[in-house]
């Protein structure tokens, strides 16, 4: 499944899902949570590689991913002013007023994507701007591509990139 160009039969079956979420959100007693995972994880099964793809990474995740643990660096939606975490964003798709596939599908995957930060920057609520970040390759480069619910990590791709773009900023490591 081509997520970045889905083709009509695929666009009819997930403004299906769209539909369905959105009568299941509306009957009285079904609990957001329950809908919205259910909507999310159709739509991540779906877009596979590209979900939660990071177009950015704080300097400390970088430290985090050269120098100590991957283990430590997670993705985090909303974090840049501009972009929704996850539940606000499922919960203006399915409460707002019917939209067509495109209209819902380009606001899903603008506030899909993520930016790599710390945990510990994540459990202190840090925001940023771009400026303040690194800018992650383009996903045609095929890196810090989505593997389930991590990201894949390769010493010599995407932490080599990384390492160069401390080295840019710092000097050598």
């Amino acid at each position: 499944m081509p997520a970045d160009n889905p083709t009509e039969k695929e666009k009819e079956g997930l403004q299906q899902l769209y539909l369905a979420c959105r009568g299941l959100y509306a009957i009285e007693g079904t609990t957001m949570i329950s809908v919205q995972k259910s909507f999310e994880e159709m739509l991540s099964g779906y877009l596979g590689k590209n979900a939660w793809r990071p177009t950015h990474a704080s300097w400390h995740a970088a430290l985090e991913l050269t120098m100590g643990s991957v283990k430590n660096v997670q993705r985090a939606h909303g974090v840049i002013h501009g972009r929704l975490e996850r539940r606000p964003r499922t919960l203006q798709i399915l409460s707002s007023p019917e939209q067509s596939f495109d209209e819902w599908w380009d606001f899903y995957k603008k506030h899909d994507v993520t930016v790599m930060i710390t945990k510990s920057e994540h459990n202190s609520n840090t925001t940023y701007v771009e400026d303040q970040l690194i800018k992650l390759p383009t996903w045609d480069q095929g890196m810090f591509e989505s593997a389930g619910f991590n990201l894949r990590i390769r010493k010599s791709v995407e932490i080599n990139w990384m390492k160069r773009r401390l080295e840019e900023k710092n000097g050598s490591l």
